[in-house]
């Protein structure tokens, strides 16, 4: 099974460039649950033309599942984390392909005056700022427009955070999804990550992300690297644990919303678990109301794991916004600072994000599977 799974993942770059992608896909039945520990194995429905031994193998597997009356297969093949030598070659077939195109551009229409003539380098890592914003926008736009293939989002938004943490395990400090420089690139990224559904595939199964949220912390998107990943890995846990998948629900959550709850156990007075709740379906005045448990939805403390404890980033965000924000009624999300340093006291604004980073933001965290999931159940539970 290792040496399969290597295969389809060294094949993929160069598939992925040639426009006949063959990622690895994960199924789950309709209305049913998804589970990330099912063992890995490989199949693809879709792939038409499979060659020796292996493809036959795989064509009897297909043939076996549909004579079964179309039942999801007992082995899926799931990506369980980034590949960052993934990304870079993902990256490095697109630069070379592009830079062919570009000389062929050259050769009919001279450039004028002295300019040097636009050219992408292939590794990623001296690749100047301004470059790679540009070819990740156009990288982007590509691999989602042509007409006879249309990438998944989620599978290029999977791509993207292998560069990421390309990037970052090779002394980079850019982040690409929130660095003021990477606006263009993050606009395209947007453009086809706000109408984004999992698809579903013609034997009836939901196709879902390619992007965990074990993805987002391993290249340190969600944490408290810095003021926009904590800014967003709030966002995520609002969406996960408080239930708030759309940009307005997100723009209700004000500071004076989120209250802090200590629950005791009643065998042992020293010992307390901390959350903080958020009344179920805002009112104007849930600052104020008092309820049930069953009326709040709820972020619980990790005290096993201190860095991804929704308690303790909510407190560091306190810490480092100013104080003059924290009783607000209309704000949750503040703008982080241009320029600050991990030690700085304050890492925000007092002004809130717009509506526009919100909307981003939050597009980036619902393609995630495991929000996906919790999306699926909401739907059920509301029909």
């Amino acid at each position: 099974k290792p040496m399969r799974e290597e295969i389809v993942q060294t094949l993929f770059p160069a598939q992925f460039m040639n426009g006949n992608i063959h990622i690895p896909v994960a199924v789950q039945t309709v209305g049913g649950t998804y589970n990330t520990t099912q063992s890995v194995h490989i199949w693809d429905p879709s792939q038409q033309q499979i060659q020796g031994e292996e493809g036959q193998e795989q064509q009897l597997h297909l043939q076996g599942q549909i004579e079964a009356e179309a039942q999801p297969p007992t082995e899926i093949l799931v990506p369980v984390s980034l590949k960052p030598d993934e990304g870079l070659e993902v990256w490095r077939l697109w630069a070379e392909r592009k830079n062919e195109e570009l000389s062929k551009r050259e050769k009919t229409f001279a450039p004028i005056g002295r300019r040097q003539p636009l050219r992408f380098q292939e590794d990623l890592v001296s690749s100047a700022v301004a470059e790679l914003s540009l070819g990740l926008s156009l990288m982007t736009q590509e691999a989602r427009g042509s007409e006879d293939e249309q990438f998944a989002p989620d599978v290029l938004y999977y791509v993207f955070l292998c560069i990421q943490k390309y990037l970052s395990e090779n002394g980079r400090v850019d982040d690409i999804f929130s660095d003021p420089y990477y606006t263009r690139f993050c606009e395209s990224l947007h453009k086809i990550l706000c109408d984004w559904r999992p698809s579903v595939h013609p034997l009836g199964y939901i196709i879902p992300s390619h992007v965990t949220e074990e993805m987002l912390w391993e290249c340190k998107q969600l944490g408290a690297h810095s003021p926009a990943t904590l800014l967003t890995t709030l966002m995520y846990f609002n969406t996960k644990y408080f239930r708030l998948i759309t940009p307005e629900q997100h723009l209700k959550v004000a500071f004076s919303k989120v209250l802090r709850h200590t629950r005791k156990n009643p065998a042992n007075a020293k010992d307390k678990a901390t959350s903080i709740r958020l009344l179920k379906g805002q009112g104007p005045n849930s600052a104020v109301q008092k309820g049930t448990d069953d009326m709040y939805e709820e972020q619980i403390e990790d005290p096993e794991n201190p860095l991804r404890c929704p308690i303790k980033l909510y407190d560091f965000y306190l810490f480092k916004c100013p104080q003059s924000v924290k009783g607000r009624n209309d704000a949750y999300y503040m703008t982080p600072e241009p320029v600050v340093a991990p030690n700085s006291p304050m890492w925000y604004s007092s002004q809130p994000l717009t509506n526009q980073q919100v909307e981003q933001m939050l597009a980036r965290i619902i393609v995630v599977r495991e929000i996906q999931e919790i999306i699926g159940t909401t739907q059920e539970n509301m029909s």
